[in-house]
Parts: structure tokens; sequence; C-alpha cells
């Protein structure tokens, strides 16, 4: 919302070869994950705030709007009392949900990590990871190339499946 407010972020898009597709759902590997940076900026300061202001804000601009709604009908102009009391209910229940989805992006975006999984990658081999500068971004891409590389020789390592051995003493 404020535009002079920059973000960075690192995209990154894993594709697959069509032998490690093959090896992921043959020997389901799916559930393997890896962990990156998160993908949104963390909260601002000001967002708890707000978010406490306006689920608590909402119950008084209702009983506000309802008490002056009945005050206006009671003096003898029905309508606008029953506009004013809508209109009161209305802006206090966006109030209300307004706080609610305030909460969870402050949830979403306290979040230092997030996990990557191949199954999640081979349905959407897309994700972001912020970073708070271009240092961080450069940073934060070295980790996801080593943590990729990781998981290649992971995957390799699970290509082939050893024959079982006995052994007799």
């Amino acid at each position: 919302m404020l535009p002079s407010t920059k973000h960075f972020f690192v995209d990154c898009t894993i594709l697959f070869s069509e032998k490690e597709k093959a090896i992921i759902r043959a020997r389901g590997l799916g559930r393997h994950y890896f962990e990156v940076g998160a993908d949104t900026p963390p909260p601002r300061t000001w967002h708890e705030p707000l978010s406490r202001f306006l689920k608590a804000g909402a119950p008084l601009l209702f009983l506000v709007g309802c008490t002056a709604g009945i005050g206006i009908s009671i003096a003898g102009n029905g309508r606008g009392g029953d506009a004013l009391t809508g209109f009161s209910f209305l802006a206090a229940l966006g109030m209300f949900l307004g706080g609610i989805a305030v909460s969870r992006h402050i949830g979403v975006a306290a979040r230092p990590t997030q996990i990557v999984t191949l199954g999640q990658l081979m349905s959407n081999p897309s994700f972001s990871v912020y970073a708070i500068d271009n240092a961080s971004a450069k940073a934060a891409d070295l980790d996801i190339r080593a943590a990729l590389e990781r998981v290649k020789s992971g995957m390799l390592a699970n290509a082939e499946i050893e024959p079982a051995e006995s052994f007799e003493l």
C-alpha cells in the first residue's frame, strides 16, 4: 500500500526432469522437504495494535450505531434510524473481519521459514523467499541452491535400491 517501500524476493522455479519425477513417484519422496526463508515480509509494528483496535472497536461501533438509530427512530424519523443501524452493523462486521484478517496476516508473516515439499514442487514448481535487501537476496539464493543440491543428491541416492543381502554367522 505504500509505494515508497521496496521489497526484495528471490523467485524460484524448480523444473524436474522426467527421470527425477519418476524417482519421486516410484520411491514416494513427495513428503521430503527442505526449509527456506519466509515468503512474506515480517509484520509491521503497527499491525498488532490495528488488529486489536478493529476487533475491539467493532462492537462499540455497532452499539453506538444501534443506540443512535433507536434514538432517531424514537424522534420520528424511522427510516434514518434503520439506515444508520444497518450501516453500523455492516461497518462493525467489516471492522471485525478486517481485524481477523490482519491477525491472520501477522501469524503468517511472523513465520521465519517456509517448508517446501517435493510433492508441492511437482504440482506447483514455483516459490518465493523474502529478503530485506539485495545482499540478503543474494545470500538466500546461495542457501536455496545449496538446499537444492542436497535434495538432488538425496534423490539420486534413492534412485536405485540395493538388492537384499543375507549373510551367515
